[in-house]
């Protein structure tokens, strides 16, 4: 039986951490932590807080998370 390591890439092919967005509009990416430069917008409607990561090339919204608000 063979052994087959299945961590080999293609030539120049660079490993991105599993945190990387990217931009469908205009291709750029970047990690979706601190370390990265997406514009990070939050609003608020209604009970529902969005979080919108927007491209800081071409304003594209790449990634909006809801969050429901609880009444106290």
């Amino acid at each position: 039986m063979s052994h087959v390591d299945l961590r080999r890439r293609s030539p120049g092919r660079r490993i991105r951490p599993k945190t990387t967005l990217f931009c469908p509009t205009c291709g750029h990416e970047s990690t979706a932590t601190a370390d990265g430069d997406w514009m990070l917008v939050e609003r608020t409607r209604d009970d529902e807080r969005q979080l919108t990561y927007e491209c800081p090339v071409c304003g594209s919204v790449v990634s909006v998370h809801s969050v429901t608000l609880a009444h106290h």
